[in-house]
């Protein structure tokens, strides 16, 4: 970056400031920079990206626990406000579905929640889809896995180690 040349891999946005301001998003090829003065802030990846989540207990609100997991599917849509707008735009999305997740879960039964995970799809759906487009992002697929929690006589992988 010192001789002045940035180079942006195809499918692979660069944020470029100048004293610490934005000054442009830079697209595949060879770009001249001001050598000392301008810094490539960020690096994305433009292409879809799978984010996966494994199945964790979540009270449901008959005071029953489910397992719920997940996987989103997504893509950087504009590089400067997935910079600016979210420190870490992965652990953003998977707090955001689990705070939905559990938020949701609360408001149904467990049975429900297990037999019918479509209310749980719509609402966590919503919330992604509506929040990460503010950051720049855009939720493309949403994944629910809802199963009921093992059997009490049954030991859980934690409990097997123990």
């Amino acid at each position: 970056m010192s001789l002045g040349l940035v180079v942006v891999g195809e499918g692979h946005a660069a944020v470029i400031e100048r004293g610490g301001a934005f000054r442009t998003v830079l697209g595949p090829g060879r770009h001249f920079v001001l050598p000392f003065a301008d810094r490539v802030r960020a690096r994305f990846d433009l292409g879809e990206q799978v984010l996966s989540a494994p199945p964790r207990p979540v009270e449901a609100g008959d005071g029953r626990e489910v397992l719920i997991g997940f996987e989103v599917v997504f893509a950087v849509t504009d590089p400067r406000l997935a910079t600016y707008e979210i420190a870490n735009p992965a652990l953003g999305i998977e707090q955001l579905a689990r705070t939905a997740l559990r938020q949701e879960a609360g408001l149904t039964t467990a049975e429900r929640a297990v037999t019918a995970p479509g209310d749980l799809h719509r609402t966590v759906w919503t919330v992604l889809h509506d929040t990460t487009g503010r950051w720049g992002i855009t939720t493309k697929e949403l994944r629910l896995a809802v199963s009921p929690p093992a059997a009490p006589g049954t030991p859980s992988t934690a409990q097997e180690w123990y």
